[in-house]
Protein backbone atom coordinates (compact mmCIF):
# COMPACT_ATOMS: atom_id res chain seq x y z
CA UNK A 1 0.00 0.00 0.00
CA UNK A 2 2.48 2.54 1.29
CA UNK A 3 4.63 1.31 -2.89
CA UNK A 4 1.38 1.88 -4.30
CA UNK A 5 0.65 5.77 -2.37
CA UNK A 6 4.78 6.63 -3.27
CA UNK A 7 4.54 5.60 -6.98
CA UNK A 8 1.37 7.50 -7.40
CA UNK A 9 2.68 10.73 -5.64
CA UNK A 10 5.72 10.47 -7.63
CA UNK A 11 3.79 10.01 -10.73
CA UNK A 12 1.19 12.93 -9.50
CA UNK A 13 4.35 15.23 -9.15
CA UNK A 14 5.90 13.75 -12.95
CA UNK A 15 2.22 15.01 -14.43
CA UNK A 16 2.05 18.14 -12.47
CA UNK A 17 5.48 19.39 -13.78
CA UNK A 18 5.31 18.26 -17.12
CA UNK A 19 1.61 20.48 -17.27
CA UNK A 20 3.51 23.13 -15.70
CA UNK A 21 6.42 23.13 -18.14
CA UNK A 22 3.70 22.60 -21.14
CA UNK A 23 2.00 25.78 -19.78
CA UNK A 24 4.92 27.92 -19.15
CA UNK A 25 6.36 27.11 -22.91
CA UNK A 26 2.61 27.55 -24.35
CA UNK A 27 2.69 30.99 -22.39
CA UNK A 28 6.19 31.77 -23.59
CA UNK A 29 5.12 30.82 -27.51
CA UNK A 30 1.76 32.99 -27.46
CA UNK A 31 3.73 36.13 -25.84
CA UNK A 32 6.71 36.05 -28.19
CA UNK A 33 4.53 35.26 -31.43
CA UNK A 34 1.74 38.16 -30.38
CA UNK A 35 4.97 40.35 -30.16
CA UNK A 36 6.14 39.25 -33.67
CA UNK A 37 2.54 39.89 -34.87
CA UNK A 38 2.16 43.13 -33.31
CA UNK A 39 6.21 44.35 -34.94
CA UNK A 40 4.96 43.45 -37.88
CA UNK A 41 1.46 44.87 -38.18
CA UNK A 42 2.96 47.98 -37.40
CA UNK A 43 5.84 48.17 -39.72
CA UNK A 44 2.88 46.95 -42.49
CA UNK A 45 1.02 50.30 -41.14
CA UNK A 46 4.18 52.42 -40.75
CA UNK A 47 4.97 51.18 -44.76
CA UNK A 48 1.09 51.65 -45.15
CA UNK A 49 0.86 55.34 -44.39
CA UNK A 50 4.36 56.55 -44.26
CA UNK A 51 3.84 59.99 -43.42
CA UNK A 52 2.52 61.23 -40.42
CA UNK A 53 -0.10 64.20 -39.04
CA UNK A 54 3.25 66.42 -38.62
CA UNK A 55 4.05 65.98 -42.18
CA UNK A 56 0.79 67.31 -42.86
CA UNK A 57 0.93 70.40 -40.51
CA UNK A 58 4.19 71.48 -41.28
CA UNK A 59 3.34 72.15 -45.03
CA UNK A 60 1.03 74.57 -43.56
CA UNK A 61 2.03 78.43 -43.31
CA UNK A 62 -1.16 80.93 -42.31
CA UNK A 63 -2.61 78.37 -39.66
CA UNK A 64 -5.04 81.15 -38.67
CA UNK A 65 -6.77 80.75 -42.16
CA UNK A 66 -8.03 77.25 -41.49
CA UNK A 67 -11.26 78.18 -40.00
CA UNK A 68 -13.46 74.81 -40.62
CA UNK A 69 -12.69 71.14 -40.18
CA UNK A 70 -13.99 68.53 -42.28
CA UNK A 71 -15.22 65.19 -41.17
CA UNK A 72 -15.99 61.85 -42.26
CA UNK A 73 -15.77 58.97 -44.08
CA UNK A 74 -15.13 58.16 -47.88
CA UNK A 75 -18.77 59.72 -48.48
CA UNK A 76 -17.71 63.09 -46.87
CA UNK A 77 -14.14 62.48 -49.44
CA UNK A 78 -16.80 62.62 -52.74
CA UNK A 79 -19.07 65.10 -51.02
CA UNK A 80 -18.37 68.27 -49.25
CA UNK A 81 -15.00 69.97 -50.45
CA UNK A 82 -12.82 72.93 -49.42
CA UNK A 83 -12.43 74.28 -52.68
CA UNK A 84 -16.00 75.81 -52.45
CA UNK A 85 -16.36 77.02 -49.21
CA UNK A 86 -13.02 78.68 -49.81
CA UNK A 87 -14.62 80.56 -53.11
CA UNK A 88 -17.68 81.61 -51.49
CA UNK A 89 -16.78 82.41 -47.60
CA UNK A 90 -12.91 83.14 -48.49
CA UNK A 91 -12.22 81.16 -45.62
CA UNK A 92 -10.09 77.63 -46.06
CA UNK A 93 -11.43 74.33 -44.62
CA UNK A 94 -8.87 71.47 -43.37
CA UNK A 95 -10.74 68.19 -44.67
CA UNK A 96 -9.69 64.85 -42.82
CA UNK A 97 -12.14 62.87 -44.23
CA UNK A 98 -11.74 59.74 -45.97
CA UNK A 99 -12.82 56.07 -46.17
CA UNK A 100 -11.99 54.24 -42.71
CA UNK A 101 -11.85 57.40 -40.67
CA UNK A 102 -14.70 56.73 -38.11
CA UNK A 103 -15.45 58.38 -35.32
CA UNK A 104 -12.66 56.77 -33.10
CA UNK A 105 -9.96 58.22 -35.51
CA UNK A 106 -11.73 61.67 -35.54
CA UNK A 107 -11.72 61.97 -31.58
CA UNK A 108 -7.95 61.36 -31.34
CA UNK A 109 -7.44 63.28 -34.40
CA UNK A 110 -9.12 66.51 -33.11
CA UNK A 111 -6.42 66.10 -30.06
CA UNK A 112 -3.79 66.33 -32.23
CA UNK A 113 -5.54 68.99 -34.93
CA UNK A 114 -5.76 71.76 -31.78
CA UNK A 115 -1.97 71.46 -30.63
CA UNK A 116 -0.74 72.16 -34.24
CA UNK A 117 -3.81 74.32 -35.90
CA UNK A 118 -5.41 75.84 -32.96
CA UNK A 119 -9.59 75.34 -32.50
CA UNK A 120 -11.74 75.70 -35.85
CA UNK A 121 -14.59 78.16 -35.22
CA UNK A 122 -16.77 74.94 -37.10
CA UNK A 123 -16.78 71.30 -37.80
CA UNK A 124 -18.86 69.70 -40.16
CA UNK A 125 -19.27 65.89 -39.82
CA UNK A 126 -20.70 63.95 -42.87
CA UNK A 127 -23.29 61.90 -41.49
CA UNK A 128 -23.29 58.24 -42.49
CA UNK A 129 -26.26 55.96 -42.29
CA UNK A 130 -24.30 53.70 -41.07
CA UNK A 131 -22.01 55.59 -38.48
CA UNK A 132 -22.24 53.52 -35.60
CA UNK A 133 -21.05 50.08 -37.59
CA UNK A 134 -18.06 52.03 -38.58
CA UNK A 135 -14.77 51.00 -37.41
CA UNK A 136 -11.54 52.91 -37.95
CA UNK A 137 -9.08 51.43 -40.10
CA UNK A 138 -6.17 50.40 -37.94
CA UNK A 139 -2.99 51.97 -40.22
CA UNK A 140 -4.83 55.60 -39.21
CA UNK A 141 -4.60 55.20 -36.00
CA UNK A 142 -1.06 54.20 -36.46
CA UNK A 143 -0.72 58.26 -36.43
CA UNK A 144 -1.66 58.39 -32.61
CA UNK A 145 0.59 57.53 -29.13
CA UNK A 146 1.22 53.88 -29.65
CA UNK A 147 1.01 53.10 -26.44
CA UNK A 148 -3.27 54.53 -26.03
CA UNK A 149 -3.68 52.68 -29.55
CA UNK A 150 -2.62 49.73 -28.56
CA UNK A 151 -4.76 49.64 -25.18
CA UNK A 152 -7.61 50.61 -27.50
CA UNK A 153 -6.77 47.41 -29.62
CA UNK A 154 -5.46 44.42 -28.26
CA UNK A 155 -7.38 42.81 -25.37
CA UNK A 156 -6.08 40.47 -22.66
CA UNK A 157 -6.55 36.98 -22.12
CA UNK A 158 -4.62 34.21 -21.08
CA UNK A 159 -3.98 33.25 -24.70
CA UNK A 160 -3.01 36.53 -26.28
CA UNK A 161 -3.64 35.01 -29.80
CA UNK A 162 -6.48 33.73 -28.85
CA UNK A 163 -8.10 36.83 -27.20
CA UNK A 164 -6.94 38.93 -30.63
CA UNK A 165 -8.14 36.56 -33.37
CA UNK A 166 -10.17 39.12 -34.64
CA UNK A 167 -7.70 41.74 -34.83
CA UNK A 168 -4.92 39.56 -36.47
CA UNK A 169 -7.44 37.98 -39.10
CA UNK A 170 -8.03 41.60 -39.98
CA UNK A 171 -4.93 42.66 -40.25
CA UNK A 172 -4.14 39.43 -42.74
CA UNK A 173 -7.28 40.84 -44.57
CA UNK A 174 -5.42 44.02 -45.07
CA UNK A 175 -2.39 42.67 -46.57
CA UNK A 176 -4.38 40.48 -48.78
CA UNK A 177 -6.00 43.58 -50.17
CA UNK A 178 -3.28 45.60 -50.19
CA UNK A 179 -1.73 43.22 -52.37
CA UNK A 180 -4.87 43.99 -54.72
CA UNK A 181 -5.09 47.48 -54.59
CA UNK A 182 -6.77 49.59 -57.86
CA UNK A 183 -4.90 52.54 -59.09
CA UNK A 184 -8.21 54.57 -58.36
CA UNK A 185 -7.17 53.93 -54.59
CA UNK A 186 -3.85 54.74 -54.55
CA UNK A 187 -4.58 57.78 -56.52
CA UNK A 188 -7.08 59.38 -53.45
CA UNK A 189 -4.45 58.29 -51.03
CA UNK A 190 -2.36 60.78 -52.46
CA UNK A 191 -4.86 63.64 -52.10
CA UNK A 192 -5.48 62.20 -48.32
CA UNK A 193 -2.10 63.52 -47.60
CA UNK A 194 -1.50 66.48 -48.94
CA UNK A 195 -3.76 69.26 -47.68
CA UNK A 196 -3.15 70.96 -50.90
CA UNK A 197 -4.31 68.32 -53.27
CA UNK A 198 -7.53 68.06 -51.01
CA UNK A 199 -8.26 71.59 -51.28
CA UNK A 200 -8.49 71.09 -54.87
CA UNK A 201 -10.26 67.91 -55.28
CA UNK A 202 -14.08 68.49 -56.49
CA UNK A 203 -15.24 64.78 -56.69
CA UNK A 204 -15.54 61.96 -59.44
CA UNK A 205 -17.75 62.30 -62.85
CA UNK A 206 -20.26 59.50 -63.14
CA UNK A 207 -19.61 57.43 -65.59
CA UNK A 208 -22.88 55.88 -66.14
CA UNK A 209 -22.59 52.51 -65.24
CA UNK A 210 -24.35 52.77 -62.05
CA UNK A 211 -27.49 50.31 -61.86
CA UNK A 212 -30.66 51.42 -61.30
CA UNK A 213 -32.44 48.23 -61.47
CA UNK A 214 -35.20 47.94 -58.85
CA UNK A 215 -36.06 44.26 -57.76
CA UNK A 216 -38.61 42.66 -57.26
CA UNK A 217 -36.57 41.57 -53.50
CA UNK A 218 -33.74 43.72 -52.29
CA UNK A 219 -31.91 43.56 -49.47
CA UNK A 220 -33.15 46.23 -46.25
CA UNK A 221 -31.08 47.90 -43.87
CA UNK A 222 -31.89 48.96 -40.34
CA UNK A 223 -29.79 51.46 -38.55
CA UNK A 224 -27.21 50.25 -36.31
CA UNK A 225 -27.84 52.09 -32.98
CA UNK A 226 -25.61 53.31 -30.41
CA UNK A 227 -23.46 52.66 -29.27
CA UNK A 228 -22.41 50.26 -31.59
CA UNK A 229 -18.50 49.69 -32.67
CA UNK A 230 -17.09 53.80 -32.12
CA UNK A 231 -20.17 55.47 -31.02
CA UNK A 232 -18.64 56.39 -27.87
CA UNK A 233 -16.08 58.23 -29.52
CA UNK A 234 -18.55 60.19 -31.16
CA UNK A 235 -19.92 61.37 -28.53
CA UNK A 236 -16.93 62.36 -26.50
CA UNK A 237 -16.02 64.14 -29.52
CA UNK A 238 -19.20 66.47 -29.84
CA UNK A 239 -19.06 66.90 -25.94
CA UNK A 240 -14.98 68.17 -26.30
CA UNK A 241 -16.55 70.20 -29.51
CA UNK A 242 -19.13 71.64 -27.17
CA UNK A 243 -16.44 72.58 -24.58
CA UNK A 244 -14.40 74.56 -27.22
CA UNK A 245 -17.21 76.35 -28.10
CA UNK A 246 -17.40 75.26 -31.38
CA UNK A 247 -20.24 74.72 -33.72
CA UNK A 248 -21.12 72.25 -35.59
CA UNK A 249 -23.19 70.94 -38.58
CA UNK A 250 -24.09 66.79 -38.39
CA UNK A 251 -24.14 66.85 -42.53
CA UNK A 252 -26.79 63.65 -43.69
CA UNK A 253 -25.49 63.35 -47.37
CA UNK A 254 -27.53 62.63 -50.27
CA UNK A 255 -27.61 58.95 -50.94
CA UNK A 256 -29.16 57.57 -54.48
CA UNK A 257 -32.89 56.93 -54.56
CA UNK A 258 -32.29 52.87 -54.57
CA UNK A 259 -29.91 53.37 -51.28
CA UNK A 260 -32.83 55.34 -49.91
CA UNK A 261 -34.96 53.27 -49.92
CA UNK A 262 -33.05 49.88 -48.98
CA UNK A 263 -31.67 51.97 -45.55
CA UNK A 264 -35.14 51.33 -43.84
CA UNK A 265 -34.72 53.11 -40.20
CA UNK A 266 -34.80 56.84 -41.53
CA UNK A 267 -36.76 58.06 -38.39
CA UNK A 268 -34.83 56.58 -35.93
CA UNK A 269 -31.43 57.67 -37.84
CA UNK A 270 -32.86 61.62 -37.93
CA UNK A 271 -33.84 61.47 -34.74
CA UNK A 272 -30.66 59.68 -33.23
CA UNK A 273 -28.86 63.20 -34.51
CA UNK A 274 -31.43 65.74 -33.71
CA UNK A 275 -31.13 64.49 -29.98
CA UNK A 276 -27.33 66.00 -30.06
CA UNK A 277 -29.07 69.15 -31.45
CA UNK A 278 -31.44 69.02 -28.35
CA UNK A 279 -28.50 68.01 -26.08
CA UNK A 280 -25.74 70.82 -27.24
CA UNK A 281 -26.63 74.19 -28.11
CA UNK A 282 -23.41 74.52 -30.33
CA UNK A 283 -24.90 71.26 -32.45
CA UNK A 284 -26.92 71.43 -35.79
CA UNK A 285 -28.66 68.64 -37.72
CA UNK A 286 -28.74 69.57 -41.32
CA UNK A 287 -30.83 67.04 -43.09
CA UNK A 288 -29.68 66.96 -47.31
CA UNK A 289 -30.74 63.09 -47.56
CA UNK A 290 -35.01 64.18 -48.46
CA UNK A 291 -36.72 63.65 -52.05
CA UNK A 292 -38.09 67.23 -51.13
CA UNK A 293 -34.72 68.41 -50.30
CA UNK A 294 -32.61 66.40 -53.25
CA UNK A 295 -32.92 65.07 -56.37
CA UNK A 296 -32.33 61.73 -55.40
CA UNK A 297 -33.42 60.09 -58.13
CA UNK A 298 -31.29 61.77 -60.38
CA UNK A 299 -28.21 59.23 -61.52
CA UNK A 300 -26.05 61.96 -62.89
CA UNK A 301 -25.55 63.32 -58.97
CA UNK A 302 -24.12 59.86 -58.25
CA UNK A 303 -21.24 57.25 -58.84
CA UNK A 304 -23.09 54.42 -56.83
CA UNK A 305 -25.42 53.33 -54.86
CA UNK A 306 -28.70 51.43 -55.52
CA UNK A 307 -31.49 48.76 -54.26
CA UNK A 308 -30.21 46.54 -51.79
CA UNK A 309 -26.84 48.86 -51.94
CA UNK A 310 -26.41 50.50 -48.09
CA UNK A 311 -23.55 53.06 -49.69
CA UNK A 312 -23.44 55.78 -52.20
CA UNK A 313 -21.38 58.28 -53.00
CA UNK A 314 -21.89 61.54 -54.43
CA UNK A 315 -20.26 62.65 -57.77
CA UNK A 316 -19.19 65.59 -58.52
CA UNK A 317 -21.83 67.39 -59.92
CA UNK A 318 -24.40 66.27 -57.27
CA UNK A 319 -21.28 67.18 -54.72
CA UNK A 320 -21.91 70.92 -56.22
CA UNK A 321 -25.25 71.27 -55.39
CA UNK A 322 -24.72 69.99 -52.52
CA UNK A 323 -21.84 72.43 -51.54
CA UNK A 324 -23.79 74.99 -52.87
CA UNK A 325 -26.95 74.61 -50.45
CA UNK A 326 -24.72 73.85 -47.50
CA UNK A 327 -23.07 77.24 -47.55
CA UNK A 328 -25.81 78.45 -47.77
CA UNK A 329 -27.02 77.06 -44.40
CA UNK A 330 -23.26 77.42 -43.07
CA UNK A 331 -23.56 81.39 -43.72
CA UNK A 332 -26.18 81.58 -40.85
CA UNK A 333 -24.00 80.06 -38.37
CA UNK A 334 -20.96 81.54 -39.27
CA UNK A 335 -20.25 85.28 -37.21
CA UNK A 336 -20.17 87.84 -39.88
CA UNK A 337 -16.76 89.09 -38.42
CA UNK A 338 -14.20 87.67 -40.52
CA UNK A 339 -16.57 86.08 -43.47
CA UNK A 340 -16.01 87.13 -46.85
CA UNK A 341 -19.82 87.09 -49.02
CA UNK A 342 -19.31 85.36 -52.19
CA UNK A 343 -19.95 87.54 -54.77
Amino acid sequence: MNSFISNFKKNYKKVLLDLLAFCALFFLFDRLFFMLIQYGEASFYKHYSPYSLNDKFARIENKDEYQVLIFGTSRTYDAIHPGYIRKQLGIKAFKEAFVGKGPMYNYYFYQEYKKSMGVPRVVIYGLDYFLYNVTTARHWMQRFNQGVVNDLYYKRGISKLLANKAIIDNFCNTVLNNLQQDPEHNQNLLIERDIFQMESYLGKDNLGDMDTDKLPQYKLYYFFVYPGEEGVYFSRLLEELHRDKVTVLLVSLPEYVGTYRSNKSHRLFRRTFRAYQNKFANVHFLDYNRLKKFDLKNTAYFIDGGYGKTNSHLSRAGAEILNRMLIEDLRQYLPDNGIQKGK
